[in-house]
């Protein structure tokens, strides 16, 4: 009575297997066990061979590569009938081991590579013979079939929560990625670099600050990018107030893949008669005194009369002309303030 019971229990683990795998189509090395109900002699535990045909008793061989469960049961019975061996034939058709189907996990796991289905499993349980997550793995996973691609909270998957069995189950074939909390901060920052994103949700101004701030040579803007909606998509972003108004709405939560590039900002070369020569950032709206003032100012041998402007034209050839002191300057302006000659 014990082993009837267990053999009952047996059955329906695997009944319900079948039934939750009824879309797996048979391979090469899959194990599959063939009942004919009333004949117990018909019964055989057998595995798909390499051209994916399986033999049976009386009828041979039987092609079931690329067929469900429920195709070879028909397949099998329509042959038993066909041969006159039994008149109306029922047969199941059961998955004991499957082999010839693989599932490729990529992306922030421990193992990535490709895993052989060897039985009814699941996106948790791939994760898990994957080694695990790394530690900058994002809790955003996807899964692709066919062609359709799929995203799922990591949460949600292992406590099976707002999902069904349908979008969990893996039959073969399948790519699932682990995105990496990778969002790049680059151009003018103290430690540009790749940061992960801990913790819940950041915004473009907590992974500025993450980052270091802008260096010195930073411009007035910066430049997030990113490709939720599936492709590229770039906002320019007032640093003053991004950083003054944290709130708004521009103050994005980022994803993995998201960009952000904080460019040079313009820049004037002084040189000549001034205190202190050098290259210099063109605050926004600077005038050419300004410059002067901001390169400590022009010496005892200069005059205001001696400054010349080099810039380029159009046609990138520099061209040297005498500015008003109120003039705006341009990026990769030159200014040479002359030795007077009185």
């Amino acid at each position: 009575m014990t082993n009837y019971i267990k053999s009952l229990f047996i059955c329906l683990i695997v009944l319900f297997s079948v039934q939750a795998y009824a879309d797996y189509t048979l391979g090469a090395g899959d194990a599959v066990k063939v009942i004919v109900y009333g004949d117990a002699d018909l019964t055989r535990e057998t595995r798909v061979a390499e051209d994916g045909v399986i033999t049976l008793p009386l009828i041979g061989e039987v092609a079931v590569g690329g067929l469900t469960t429920i195709q070879v049961e028909k397949r099998v019975a329509e042959q038993l009938k066909r041969g006159g061996f039994i008149a109306n034939p029922q047969v199941s058709v059961f998955i004991l081991e499957f082999k010839s189907k693989t599932v490729s996990v990529l992306g922030g796991v421990l193992k990535p590579g490709r895993y052989p289905i060897t039985h009814p499993t699941d996106i948790k349980d791939l994760l898990a013979e994957a080694g695990g997550l790394t530690q900058d793995a994002s809790e955003i996973i996807t899964v692709v079939r066919n062609d359709k691609r799929s995203e799922y909270d990591l949460n949600e998957v292992i406590e099976r929560r707002n999902l069904s069995a349908q979008d969990v189950r893996l039959v073969g074939d399948e790519t699932i990625y682990v995105s990496v909390r990778d969002v790049a901060v680059t151009g003018q920052i103290l430690r540009p670099g790749k940061y992960g994103i801990q913790g819940g949700s950041r915004k473009i101004s907590d992974f500025v600050a993450l980052a270091g701030g802008a260096s010195e040579a930073a411009g007035e803007t910066l430049f997030f990018t990113t490709s939720r909606s599936g492709t590229p998509d770039t906002k320019e972003i007032n640093m003053d107030e991004l950083f003054r108004t944290p709130s708004a709405e521009f103050n994005k939560d980022l994803v993995p893949g998201d960009v952000i590039y904080i460019p040079k900002a313009p820049q004037v070369y002084i040189y000549g008669e001034v205190q202190r020569p050098g290259m210099y950032k063109i605050d926004k709206n600077m005038t050419v005194m300004q410059a002067i003032a901001k390169a400590g100012g022009i010496t005892i041998r200069g005059t205001q009369r001696s400054v010349k402007l080099h810039r380029k034209n159009a046609d990138g050839k520099l061209v040297k002309q005498t500015p008003e002191l109120t003039n705006t300057l341009a990026d990769e302006d030159v200014l040479f303030i002359e030795e007077s000659l009185l």
